[in-house]
Formats: C-alpha cells, sequence, structure tokens
C-alpha cells in the first residue's frame, strides 16, 4: 500500500475484509435459505457443502476475473485515474491524490472493490437471505424434510368471517392422534385486544396461534422503538388471554418493519422464534391458480414435508376459505401440524 497514507488505508483495507468476511460467513450460513434449520443438526454437512460448492462456483471466479481484468487493463485504468484526480485536485476538491503512480491502482482498485462488495452484498442477501433473522434470532423458512408434516398458516385479519366449512373441512382432515388438522394464525397486538374470547375459541379447537408485528405508517428505520414495545406488549397480552406465552414471531415483507434486527433480537428475549415461509400464496380471485398449485405441491414433494406455507389475501374483498380447502385437499397424504412440529430445534438427521 502507499507509504504515505498507509495507517489510513490499513484501516479501509481492515475494516473492508472484515465486513466481507461476515458478508461471506453469513452467505455461507444462510445461502441455502430453506436449510437455516439444519444448523447444529445433524443435516449441517449437507447445508455446508452446498454453500461452500456456491463461494467456489461464484466468489472465486469473480476474484480470478477481477485479478485478470486489473492485469489487462490496470495500466489504462491507473492513468486515466490519476489524470483524473490531478485534474480534481487542480480544482481544489482534493487536497492529495491517493493515488501517486500507476502502481497505486491495484491497491486502491483493491480497497474500491471490497467497498463494492460491502455496499451492493450485504442490502442484496439482507432482501433474499435476512441477516436480521439470523445473527438475533432463530430463524425458520422451512422444518425438518421426510416428516409428512407440513404447516399451513395464515394471518388473523385473511381468515373469512364464515369458518363453518373451513373448520369442517380441517377436522375431517385430521390425522391418528388430532382433534384436527392444524392452522397456524397469526395475531396482531390489536387482534388479542379485540377479539380475546374468539382467539380462544379457536385455540380450544386444537389450532395454534403465534405473533406477527403490527404495521406502522413511516420509515421502518423510524419505527423501530415503537415495533418492540409493541410486540412486547402483544407477548404479554397474548400470554394473559391464553395461559401460555408465544413460540413464534412472523417476519413480514422484506420492506416492512417486520424483518428489523432490533424487532428479532426483542423476539429472542422474549424466547421466541422467527417464522418466514417456504411458500407464499397470495390469494387475489378466491381461489388458486394452476401456477400456485404447482408450486405449493412441488415445494411439499420435493422435501417430503417440512413445508411452511403461508396463504395471505392480496385484497379484503379475497375470502380465502376456498384456497384454505384446496390446499388441504391438494396435500392429502401429509399430516397438517403446528410450527413448533413441524420446525423442531436441533432434529436428529434424516434421509
Amino acid at each position: 500500500l502507499m507509504a504515505q497514507d498507509e495507517p489510513f488505508y490499513m484501516v479501509i483495507v481492515v475494516f473492508l475484509l472484515g465486513s466481507m468476511f461476515a458478508l461471506l460467513m453469513s452467505l455461507f450460513f444462510a445461502g441455502v435459505a430453506d436449510s437455516w434449520y439444519t444448523v447444529g443438526s445433524g443435516q449441517f454437512q449437507m447445508v455446508s457443502l452446498d454453500s461452500v460448492g456456491m463461494i467456489v462456483y461464484f466468489f472465486w471466479p469473480a476474484i480470478i476475473i477481477y485479478f485478470r481484468f486489473v492485469d489487462k487493463y490496470g495500466d489504462y485504468i491507473g492513468g486515466k485515474a490519476i489524470t483524473a484526480f490531478g485534474y480534481l485536485k487542480s480544482m481544489g476538491l482534493l487536497t492529495d491524490s491517493p493515488l501517486k503512480s500507476g502502481d497505486d491502482i491495484f491497491s486502491f482498485s483493491f480497497v474500491i472493490m471490497l467497498a463494492i462488495i460491502t455496499a451492493v452484498g450485504v442490502p442484496v442477501l439482507n432482501a433474499l437471505c435476512p441477516l436480521g433473522g439470523y445473527l438475533y434470532s432463530r430463524a425458520y423458512t422451512h422444518g425438518q424434510p421426510n416428516t409428512k408434516r407440513v404447516a399451513l398458516c395464515i394471518s388473523y385479519s385473511d381468515l373469512p368471517k364464515d369458518r363453518t366449512t373451513l373448520w369442517a373441512i380441517l377436522a375431517d382432515k385430521k390425522k391418528e392422534m388430532q382433534a384436527t388438522a392444524v392452522l397456524n394464525i397469526f395475531v396482531t397486538l390489536e387482534d388479542l385486544k379485540m377479539h380475546p374470547s374468539e382467539l380462544k375459541l379457536i385455540a380450544a379447537k386444537g389450532h395454534k396461534l403465534s405473533l406477527e408485528p403490527t404495521e406502522f405508517i413511516g420509515l421502518s428505520l423510524l419505527q423501530k422503538t415503537a415495533a418492540t414495545c409493541n410486540i412486547e406488549f402483544a407477548h404479554y397480552e397474548y400470554t394473559e388471554v391464553l395461559g401460555e406465552a408465544p413460540a413464534w414471531l412472523l417476519a413480514k415483507s422484506v420492506d416492512a418493519i417486520g424483518r428489523h434486527p432490533s424487532l428479532f433480537h426483542k423476539a429472542s428475549d422474549l424466547g421466541m422464534k422467527v417464522v418466514y415461509w417456504s411458500t407464499l400464496v397470495k390469494v387475489a380471485s378466491g381461489k388458486l391458480t394452476s401456477q400456485q398449485k404447482d408450486v405449493i405441491i412441488g415445494d411439499c414433494q420435493d422435501k417430503n414435508g417440512g413445508s411452511i406455507i403461508y396463504v395471505t389475501s392480496d385484497n379484503s374483498t379475497s375470502n380465502t376459505t376456498a384456497p384454505l380447502c384446496e390446499v388441504v385437499g391438494m396435500l392429502d397424504e401429509f399430516t397438517f401440524e403446528s410450527l413448533s412440529s413441524v420446525a423442531r430445534d436441533d432434529p436428529t438427521m434424516v434421509l
């Protein structure tokens, strides 16, 4: 590195290398998103192998391409960069140029490359495989495979008003030792306060309730205090209404407060695990499309169980009775169970 600004550049390089290392390690564990649950289990080796393969086939070629690019075009780019920095210095926009000669282009471009990887990689990875859930809580996008168990989930606000048909279909699909085929229902603090009696009746039928964060208007970055307080109050209200502490918290969409790291940290403090989904089903017309059916069946058959199917309504007028009943009817060979049964901690290896 350049002698004159060596301490400054060393600090930048060490920081960026540390950031890239953290990014790679996060990608190493979270790269196979539907297998986060296997960390700490006998299936960890399989996930590690897949993740290492991704690093070998994606990151190493990118690094090799970078070195070849610098070797071929380094002198040309270095000359242009020196000219540009000299111009900015003459304009008074820079007090000193970070490039003294063409030989400095490698160290300078290396710093820029690390900065780009960090600036682009972290947001992209956080959108695809949210780091907040991985770093601050036990996060699940899938349960254990080869169990023939699936979790069917829906928010309380998306439940149909007339649930007689739904309860009857679920009761008819129960398996041995079940009171009913289980529907996992996510409730907010407002739901707990406004419908405590209804929620108690739903729980009494054998269905499982979990928490979901309340959405707030405004920038999610500025709403973290309100969100963490809200989920803490919801945790208390849930315990008061149902007589037991909630075990799960739903992670909302990527642009929502429901994926803020502070919220995941609070969930971990309260003893809750975070759940995403392996299949997201957005109902727009009151019934499933052929494409949605194929996706649901493909996800369940691919892992032979462990799927977390989250059904949500695209608009307030969509009735979810038919879609939920269709899902139950399509997966007759599977058992519909609670999230805690489908996504268990540290399972034994099942091949």
